[in-house]
Parts: structure tokens; sequence; C-alpha cells
């Protein structure tokens, strides 16, 4: 949740949900403050109707019948809102339910406290809208209570500031969602792009086939243009496949005719020596060849059907007795922990022989002498985990993912033998397995993990 607070979505939906929110407020202010002078206005209108029919009954009947008229209303009381005052030219109070009115100045709201009347005021009332006519001599005022004004703004704030939050919350959780769901799609964008990054160029951003927005026509460029990059890749592994395969003929014709001539009986010293170094040199070449073509086979995936329940640790038992007398001659320390015998993969096995063996024999071929090497199998949730690693120089990090490429040879290691393939064969042989393979710094050397997939028990 946090991670998804600190995404650009969620901040631009929050900055929208803030101006949603803000004008939000403005429309209900302006609204309410428009309905309370409507309102307002509408009650000062019936004050001044109800006044022009006094003044009409006072030109066709007299002061009598308003007095009368007057005389009908209901006694002074705070409960009614409505009041009215009929004054002589004098002031005096000729009729009325109240005994006075401080009006001040020409407004038309007066306090409550400003009206003069003998029986209790209503404690909710706290003012009057008032309108005055003049009836001859006589000035007659009537009022309105501001009670049920009052009550109806209540109504209507607290329907505005309900409505409002009601609002708010809907446009936030419009926003979250709609930022969580532009998150996801990023997210899948952003994980696809690194899978290509490392190499997984089947890897496609996921599309609903229906989207037209921006994040949709972006997911298939980026689609068009992942499809483009594999197609150029899978040519240029065609063609090295297809160099190697054609090269490897005369290659081995070359290496037979070298070896008529390393045997021819009448040569000098030095020619044979020359002959001897040109066989070693065919022989390397004609090996990398065949790797190239072991590594285009093995990206193929045409040995994948023959994948079987594999044991690892007879595998690692046979590398043990290979390399350890080659370890020893080079006074290094090799040492094997199988601390699961029963680890199984899904797998070939002589495929997983050579991805080990080529791990073991890179880091014997890279490390100097006192060097500890160590091979661990274990077991984590059910999946089989190996572990290579060695106190030697290591391989820094920035250059971890390039050990990967073909031919690419650290500057440190072009003085050793070696053909630049034995760490690209090792990643071939695990994606084909769908084990990770990952390269940690072991502080000091290097720390090779494969972690190969769990094994259904029916398959064993």
């Amino acid at each position: 949740m946090f991670h998804f607070l600190r995404s650009t979505s969620a901040r631009l939906s929050l900055r929208f949900a803030a101006l949603y929110a803000i004008i939000t407020a403005l429309v209900f202010g302006l609204t309410y403050h428009f309905a309370d002078r409507e309102i307002s206005e509408w009650v000062l209108d019936q004050l001044a109707d109800d006044a022009a029919g006094f003044g009409n009954l006072y030109e066709s009947e007299g002061l009598d019948a308003v007095q009368a008229k007057l005389g009908g209303f209901d006694g002074f009381n705070f409960e009614d809102y409505r009041i009215y005052l009929l004054q002589d030219a004098d002031g005096n109070v000729l009729v009325g339910n109240v005994n006075a009115i401080d009006r001040q100045g020409s407004s038309d709201y007066v306090p409550v406290n400003a009206i003069q009347a003998d029986k209790p005021r209503y404690e909710d009332v706290t003012g009057y809208l008032l309108h005055s006519v003049q009836l001859g001599p006589n000035r007659l005022t009537l009022g309105t209570s501001t009670y049920f004004l009052e009550e109806l703004r209540e109504v209507l704030g607290r329907g505005f500031v309900a409505g409002f939050i009601l609002l708010l919350l809907t446009g936030l959780l419009a926003g979250i969602i709609v930022g969580r769901k532009t998150e996801r799609r990023l997210t899948q964008i952003a994980t696809t792009l690194k899978s290509v990054a490392l190499g997984q160029l089947d890897r496609r951003v996921p599309t609903t086939g229906s989207d037209g927005d921006d994040l949709a026509r972006m997911a298939d460029e980026i689609n068009r243009t992942i499809t483009q990059l594999q197609q150029m890749v899978e040519s240029q592994k065609q063609i090295s496949a297809d160099i190697a395969h054609d090269l490897r003929t005369p290659m081995q014709r070359l290496k037979q005719r070298l070896d008529v001539l390393r045997n021819t009986p009448d040569l000098t010293s030095e020619i044979r020596e020359d002959a001897e170094q040109a066989v070693e040199i065919a022989d390397d070449l004609i090996e990398t060849f065949h790797a190239l073509l072991r590594i285009a086979q093995i990206e193929a995936g045409q040995r994948s059907g023959r994948f079987t329940a594999t044991p690892l640790a007879p595998i690692l038992a046979r590398i043990e007795d290979a390399y350890g007398p080659v370890a020893e001659e080079n006074g290094q320390t090799l040492r094997f922990d199988i601390e699961d015998q029963d680890a199984m993969v899904q797998g070939d096995q002589q495929l997983l022989t050579q991805m080990i063996a080529n791990l073991v024999e890179n880091a014997l071929r890279h490390c100097p002498s006192d060097t500890r090497i160590e091979v661990t199998l274990s077991r984590v949730d059910d999946s089989a985990l190996l572990q290579v690693s060695d106190n030697g120089p290591g391989i820094p990090a920035e250059e971890r993912d390039k050990v990967f490429r073909r031919f690419f040879r650290l500057e440190k290691s072009r003085t050793t033998p070696g053909n630049g393939l034995g760490l690209s064969m090792v990643r071939a042989i695990a994606e084909l397995h769908g084990a990770v393979l990952t390269l940690n710094d072991n502080h000091p050397g290097l720390c090779v993990l494969v972690s190969f997939p769990p094994v259904a028990r029916e398959d064993y």
C-alpha cells in the first residue's frame, strides 16, 4: 500500500481527487449561498406582499379594518414565527403582539433581543426579518422569525456536507481504483521489460484486446518491438548455428590433414611442434563449433522431450570424482556437501551433468591456488537448490550479466584457456530446465545459485 502511495499514478489520483474536492466544495458553497439568498428574498417578498395587502385594505376600508385583521393573529409567542406592530405617528402602539422593535438603520434583519415583548421568548429564535409600510400617518411593521429559515439552512448545510463527504470519498475511491489499475498495468510492463532484459524474449505485456487508451497502445508497441527483437536474436542464433555447422566439417578435415602431417616420420622437430600446436588450435575450434551447436539445440528445446525425474546427488558424485584430482593438482580445495541426497529435478541427465561440470570447471580455471571451492545441494520449499561458491577473485557486479553472453570473457581471464561459451551453455541449460540462475558476491569470490522448479511426487 505504501509503495502504491509513492507511485506516480497514486500521486496523480490524489491530486485529481483533491482538485475534485476543491471544485465540489466551491460548487456546494456557491449553491448554499445562492439557495440561502433566494430563500431569504422569498421570505422578504412574502412580507412585502402581506404589507401591500394591508395597505390596500387601509385604502379601501380604513384603519379599523386593518386593526381587526391584525387582531385575528394569535397572541405573541416566540414559537410562532410572525410578529406585527402598528404604531401611530407619535409611536404609540395601536395593536401588536410585541411592544416595541428597536430597529437600527435600514436593515431587514434584527436580532431577537431588539424585540420587546411581555411573553417569554422562544429560545431557538435568534432574529427576525422585517418589512414596514406606511398606512397614512401610521406605520405597520411585519416580521417573520428566522427560526424556520435557520432550520432550513441547517438541513441544507448538513445535506451539502454529507453530499460533499460522499462525493469526496467516492472520488478518492475511484482515484485509488483507477490508480491501482494503472499501477498494475505499469508493473506488468516493467516486469516484462525486465524479463526481456534478462533474455526471456518470449515474454509479452498482457493486453485485454479491447482497451484503446495510451497504456494499451504502449503495450502493443512494446510487444511489437519485443517480437522484432526476438526475430533478430533468433536470426543471429541461427546464423551462428549455421556457421558452426558448415565450418565443423572442413575443420575436422583440416585436423585430419594436420594429424597426418604431424605423424610424418621425416619432419624436423620445429615443424612437428608447429603441427602439434596447429592440431591443438583445430581441436579448440572444433570444440567451439560443437559448443555453439549444442547451445543452439538447447535453446531450441530439442532435448526437453526426453526429460525425466533425475536425481542430482549421483551427478555431483561423478563430477567430484572427475574434478577432485584436478583441484588437488592446482593446489585448490574442492568440497561437495550434499545435504539432500534425494533432491530431484525434471530434466536431462547429460545436460545437467554438463551444466554442473561447466560451473565447477569455470571456478577451477579462473581461481588461483589455495582457493576453496564448495558445491552444495539442498532443498528449499520442495525445490532443489544447487550452489557453487568460491573465495577467488569473483566477478564485478557490473559484469555479471555480461558473462552469459557468447564469447564474452573478463579482461583478467583472456590469458586462460576457454572459448567464452561455458556460462552461455550453463544459462541455456538452466533456462531449458526452468531453473533460476543468479550470480552473487561471496565476500570474497563468486556464488552461483541454481534454483530448480519443484518436481511433483507422481513424476518420481
